[in-house]
């Protein structure tokens, strides 16, 4: 059985986004993408990656070899470092950072829409 549609819509409607907003950012027709999701076409690989990329998922999970959602990134040493001083923060910390990042998304999203 093909997951990828399924899978497709579930995280776009995760992430908040529209067909037309997925489309834009893969620089195609809204029809296009559609046709992804209904099952009708299967996305090239460079559009696969993209689509990953912006659902924030792997294309493993998307394409059905694994059941994990979680991207495998390889971070760079700046990020690896950002990441030690982040476990060194106590939790009120941490907490106030996660309220910054959710802030700093939202308003992303929000620059989409206008």
């Amino acid at each position: 059985m093909n997951v990828l549609p399924q899978r497709l819509k579930e995280y776009r409607l995760k992430r908040g986004f529209t067909q037309a907003q997925i489309a834009e950012k893969l620089n195609m027709t809204e029809a296009n993408y559609s046709s992804y999701e209904r099952g009708k076409s299967i996305p090239p690989s460079d559009k696969l990656n993209d689509i990953a990329s912006i659902l924030n998922v792997s294309v493993d999970y998307l394409l059905g070899r694994t059941n994990d959602p979680e991207p495998n990134f390889e971070f760079d040493e700046e990020v690896r470092s950002l990441a030690r001083d982040i476990q060194n923060l106590d939790s009120q910390h941490r907490d106030a950072l996660k309220l910054i990042i959710k802030s700093m998304r939202n308003r992303g999203k929000e620059a989409l829409e206008d």
